[in-house]
């Protein structure tokens, strides 16, 4: 493989990155991707690229961080991702139908993988998803691992073990914000 395609790899990364699964800013697409790290290897014979050392990706509103994040792309032509933290993190704005309404996902493991030729992103270990809209949290789930197909917006959630022994799974959704006319006067009220 040539050094252009190593490079490809590396841009690539947003692509396996929540473009899907967060309902992205769609202008995301469009913007240059820089990885920032204190270390970057790559074998050309495995088609790997390691970036090691405080890995920053950036790709539009796209943030993620971690202490690793390894690009493999594989004989097909499609690539796999893995960003390794204690830890990892990733931030990105979603688009919104609403006008000066700003959506944002953010996520957390110790590990996530992106596998772009099945379009799944797997969290594990100490594992969360959040959803904010105008900086207000909306929904929070987590669990030991969190698995999103992308492609049927299927979600499944592996809970942590408690102190019983039994696998338990946390989701906080707030409820949508109520209209703000007054509720009408009951008829028929006493006076």
């Amino acid at each position: 493989m040539k050094r252009s395609t190593w490079i490809s790899l590396a841009l690539a990364a947003p692509a396996l990155a929540f473009g899907v699964c967060a309902q992205a800013l769609e202008s995301d697409k469009q913007q240059p991707t820089t990885i920032d790290a204190n270390q970057m290897t790559y074998n050309e014979k495995s088609n790997v690229n390691v970036f090691t050392g405080n890995v920053l990706l950036t790709r539009g509103s796209l943030v993620i961080r971690g202490d690793k994040l390894t690009l493999t792309e594989r004989s097909d032509g499609t690539q796999f991702a893995t960003v390794e933290g204690k830890p990892a993190r990733f931030k990105q704005q979603r688009d919104s139908e609403t006008p000066n309404e700003v959506l944002l996902i953010n996520g957390t493991g110790n590990t996530i993988e992106f596998d772009g030729n099945k379009s799944i992103v797997t969290l594990t270990g100490a594992a969360s998803i959040q959803k904010s809209t105008n900086g207000q949290l909306t929904e929070s789930i987590s669990g030991t691992r969190i698995t999103y197909e992308q492609n049927t917006e299927f979600l499944n959630v592996v809970g942590s073990p408690s102190s019983s022994g039994s696998s338990r799974v946390q989701a906080v959704i707030k409820p949508k914000t109520q209209s703000t006319e007054p509720a009408p006067e009951p008829k028929g009220g006493s006076k």
